[in-house]
């Protein structure tokens, strides 16, 4: 005869197996989603803010304007080639997120240089490619207007100046910040349920919590999308 216990066991197993593989199937589809990011307000990139009306040009030499990042998920931040000191742990970083977030075709990388007048297309090309990013579609290097570059700063809560006694000549935000497909900036609560707001990248547990929630934002944006 078989152990009682046991064979509690085996039927609270064959109880329990029809519920986990509902939710197996559930999570695996995208059908559940726990959470989704804060919306911390608008970018300057969303229909009706006061700066979209603003242009500027690529590396590549093509323009780029708000109209740029209609329905895509952007990581914005700002930086300079000529850079001694946080940049190129920043983009170092950058680049590991833009890696894992390649095949994401909803995810871009946008990079705006404080210092324009240095950094012509042809210097943003080059740093490019010492990043070796080169020819990818997903991160975009931006110059033009410094004064428009500066507004663009502000608008998305980080910093961007020339400042005579900084290294290099300039002081801006070490952070990026997410901006959804509406132009809206996007964030997590942070472990005491506060603003998280921007991402520092230079720090690889915030860069890895913003390829965490880039994730978020794409099935949110595909279920949308699918819902239309």
């Amino acid at each position: 005869m078989a152990n009682p216990v046991a064979k509690k066991l085996i039927l609270a197993a064959l109880l329990l197996l029809p519920v986990s593989m509902y939710l197996g199937s559930l999570l695996i589809s995208g059908a559940v989603n726990f959470r989704t990011l804060e919306n911390i307000g608008q970018g300057p990139t969303a229909k009706g803010h006061p700066l979209r009306d603003f242009h500027l040009i690529q590396s590549t030499g093509q323009p780029w304007s708000a109209d740029s990042l209609d329905g895509k998920i952007a990581v914005v931040s700002f930086f300079f080639s000529s850079c001694p000191t946080i940049c190129p742990a920043m983009n170092f970083h950058l680049k590991q997120a833009h890696d894992r977030m390649f095949a994401f075709k909803d995810v871009v990388f946008v990079s705006y240089s404080i210092d324009p007048e240095t950094d012509t297309p042809p210097v943003l090309e080059a740093y490019k490619q010492r990043f070796d990013v080169g020819g990818s579609q997903k991160w975009h290097f931006i110059t033009g207007d410094r004064e428009t570059i500066y507004q663009l700063a502000q608008a998305y809560f980080l910093t961007a100046m020339k400042d005579s006694a900084a290294e290099g000549g300039y002081t801006h935000s070490q952070s990026a910040v997410i901006i959804d497909w509406n132009g809206d900036i996007r964030t997590r609560l942070d472990d005491q349920n506060q603003i998280l707001g921007a991402y520092d990248v230079s720090q690889p547990v915030q860069v890895d919590e913003l390829v965490e929630d880039l994730r978020v934002l794409v099935k949110e944006y595909r279920q949308q999308k699918m819902g239309k």
